[in-house]
């Protein structure tokens, strides 16, 4: 991949460019932040054309998830990016549940961000947190 080749995606939230007066642009690392937020906070089936896409994180709220069922986060996780972001490596993903029963669920994920083959990746890192409002 070439020194100068720019990671781009249209920003998720659709906010208008002031200067050029059309959707916002992420770049690079923003770009890839993004994908992998998007990944991990779509329920699946709720991409109409594409109904396993997604994590679902959300689902966990409403529920008293078990040992088991945040391991199965964290595999959902690291399949889901592996498969839908090319750009991403996974490297950990830490769920911090000591909040739920105050209806809040954190999940760290440190990765790697891939510029080729020749290029050392450059590690990243997100944190998503969810609360159920009502």
């Amino acid at each position: 991949m070439p020194a100068n080749y720019k990671h781009t995606d249209f920003d998720i939230d659709l906010n208008r460019n002031s200067f050029t007066d059309d959707v916002s642009l992420r770049h690079d690392r923003h770009s890839i932040r993004q994908s992998i937020m998007n990944i991990v906070l779509t329920r699946k089936g709720e991409k109409p054309f594409d109904r396993d896409f997604g994590v679902g994180m959300h689902n966990l709220l409403f529920d008293s998830p078990s040992p088991t069922d945040l391991q199965r986060l964290e595999m959902d996780i690291f399949e889901e990016v592996a498969a839908r972001e090319p750009r991403a490596t996974i490297k950990t993903v830490k769920i911090d549940d000591s909040q739920l029963d105050a209806n809040d669920l954190k999940v760290d994920i440190t990765y790697d961000i891939n510029h080729g083959i020749d290029a050392n990746p450059i590690l990243d890192s997100l944190q998503i947190a969810i609360t159920k409002v009502r």
